[in-house]
């Protein structure tokens, strides 16, 4: 978030389904003897998220029951439904695995980017924080971005191109929070999903181009996703205006 205003503006509502959804999945990962650990990672893991930030967990198992756990099936989860699932192990070292998940909850998308790791890699990043340990895995000096970074990346698997749009009306929740945080990087991630790039432009014509992104992404026969987008652009609006 450095290059985020430090002014941001709270949303208590986004804040309490994320409290909800995480402690119901952090039991589910205590009552599951298959996981040797699991941290928050990311701005929740580094103490400096705010009502906005979605969730990154990383889940430590046993190498050989390492593709088991990475299918949105094997992982907890907490209330609300699971709407679309991402394989994202390009984003990670090679030998380790990750998905970007999009749920639905209380009507409101929220994104959690979930990343597992093997037990001969396993290590605890300088910025996380860990909420299961049942070997004593070491803490490392690194971040979890530096580890992210460090070495050759696991290749990607195939996609087709509705799974590049499903992706993107995905994403257009957190192109919308970045227009709530007045982020400089509101106009390039509007301009990857799809949209004209206008830095220049005002939060409220932001809005608006999220908005007909979404009403064109209502061809991939997705109506909750893309009505919980709408919400959540409904919810940005109403923290500035």
């Amino acid at each position: 978030m450095s290059t985020e205003s430090s002014k941001v503006p709270s949303a208590p509502r986004l804040a309490d389904i994320r409290s909800r959804w995480l402690s119901a999945a952090t039991a589910g990962l205590h009552d599951d003897p298959g996981v040797a650990g699991a941290a928050l990672v990311g701005s929740l893991g580094a103490g400096r998220a705010d009502d906005w930030s979605d969730i990154d967990l990383l889940v430590v198992v046993d190498d050989a029951h390492l593709d088991d756990y990475a299918v949105p099936g094997r992982l907890p989860s907490g209330p609300g439904t699971l709407a679309a699932a991402f394989d994202a192990r390009h984003n990670g070292p090679r030998g380790t695995r990750a998905l970007g998940m999009h749920y639905i909850v209380d009507r409101l998308p929220l994104w959690v980017d979930w990343h597992i790791y093997p037990i001969s890699r396993a290590g605890w990043a300088a910025d996380s924080t860990v909420i299961l340990d049942r070997q004593g895995f070491d803490r490392l000096p690194a971040t979890f971005s530096e580890l992210l970074s460090t070495g050759e990346s696991e290749p990607p698997t195939p996609k087709r191109p509705i799974d590049h749009q499903m992706a993107r009306l995905a994403m257009v929740p957190i192109a919308g929070k970045r227009i709530a945080r007045r982020s400089p990087e509101t106009a390039r991630m509007i301009e990857f999903l799809g949209g004209p790039y206008a830095p220049d432009s005002s939060w409220q014509h932001h809005l608006a181009t999220l908005r007909r992104l979404l009403d064109g992404f209502a061809a991939l026969g997705l109506p909750d996703s893309v009505t919980a987008g709408h919400a959540y652009l409904d919810l940005v609006k109403e923290t500035l205006d």
